[in-house]
C-alpha cells in the first residue's frame, strides 16, 4: 500500500506555496491539482483555472515553480526542480 503523507511545499525564496498529499517515497516531481489540500499562495486553484502548459510563478520572487501538464489524464503541476523545497 502506498504511503500517504501531507507535506508543506515552499518556494526556494521561502514563500509558502501549498500543502500537498504526497503518495510514496522520493522527491517531489509533480503535484496533482486534486491532491493539493491547501493552496497557500493562491496560484494552483485560480479562477479561471490555469490552462495546459501555463507556467506557475511564485508570488514572492516571481520565479517559475511549475508548469501545468496532463499526467495520466489528470491536471498536474510539473515541479521545476531546484525552485521548490519541502518544509
Amino acid at each position: 500500500m502506498a504511503q500517504r503523507q501531507f507535506i508543506d511545499v515552499a518556494c526556494d525564496c521561502g514563500a509558502p506555496l501549498a500543502r500537498y498529499r504526497k503518495s510514496g517515497k522520493g522527491r517531489l516531481v509533480k503535484m496533482f491539482l486534486d491532491k493539493i489540500a491547501v493552496d497557500r499562495a493562491g496560484i494552483f486553484h485560480t479562477e479561471p483555472p490555469p490552462k495546459l502548459h501555463d507556467e506557475i510563478h511564485c508570488p514572492g520572487c516571481g520565479s517559475r515553480v511549475a508548469t501545468l501538464h496532463m499526467i495520466r489524464g489528470r491536471p498536474a503541476a510539473k515541479v521545476n526542480q531546484g525552485a521548490v523545497r519541502v518544509v
